[in-house]
C-alpha cells in the first residue's frame, strides 16, 4: 500500500476505496429499498472508480505508458477469460438449448449464466494481479477488471437484496 499512496493519484484512489466501503456500509442502514438499490449501485461505481485511480496512480508511480496489447501472460490469460465469458454469456442459452435436444433428458449439467459468472470474475482477478503484481500495462486488461466488477456486483446484490 506504500506504493500506492506516493502520489496524489494513489492517495485519491485509497480515498475512493474507503469511501466505497463506506457507502457499502450505508446500504444495511437505509430503510426504503428503492433508495437502498442506488446507495449500493452508486457504491459499486465509487468502487471501480477507485481502481481506475489505483491503475493510473501504478502507470504514474512507475512513467510508463499504457499499450493496447497485453505484455504478460496473465494479461493474455485476462482477456481470454473475458472473452470466453462473454462468449458464454450470449451464447449461453443456444448452447442450452442444443445441449437439452441432444440429449433428449433435459437434464444440463450447469448453467451457462453461472458460467459466464465465473469467468468473468476469474477474468478480473488474473486481470488485477496482473495488472498490480506484473508490471501490466494493457488498457486492454484493465478493461477485463470492469465485467468482473458488474459480475461482483450482481452476485453480491443476489445476497443484499434477497427476492
Amino acid at each position: 500500500m506504500t506504493a500506492l499512496t506516493r502520489n496524489w493519484l494513489g492517495r485519491a484512489a485509497a480515498v475512493a476505496g474507503l469511501a466505497a466501503l463506506g457507502v457499502f456500509g450505508a446500504v444495511f442502514f437505509v430503510a426504503a429499498e428503492a433508495t437502498r438499490a442506488w446507495v449500493y449501485t452508486a457504491g459499486f461505481l465509487v468502487a471501480l472508480g477507485a481502481v481506475v485511480l489505483a491503475a493510473a496512480a501504478r502507470l504514474r508511480e512507475h512513467r510508463e505508458r499504457p499499450t493496447l496489447r497485453p505484455l504478460t501472460r496473465l494479461g493474455w490469460w485476462a482477456v481470454g477469460l473475458a472473452a470466453g465469458g462473454a462468449v458464454l454469456l450470449v451464447g449461453g442459452p443456444l448452447l442450452m438449448r442444443l445441449f437439452v435436444a441432444a440429449t433428449e433428458t433435459g437434464f444440463v449439467p450447469a448453467s451457462p449464466a453461472l458460467l459466464a459468472l465465473g469467468a468473468m470474475l476469474a477474468a478480473g482477478i488474473v486481470a488485477a494481479t496482473a495488472w498490480f503484481r506484473r508490471a501490466e500495462r494493457s488498457l486492454l486488461v484493465l478493461l477485463t477488471i470492469i465485467p468482473a466488477l458488474f459480475a461482483l456486483y450482481f452476485l453480491v446484490g443476489e445476497f443484499v437484496f434477497p427476492h
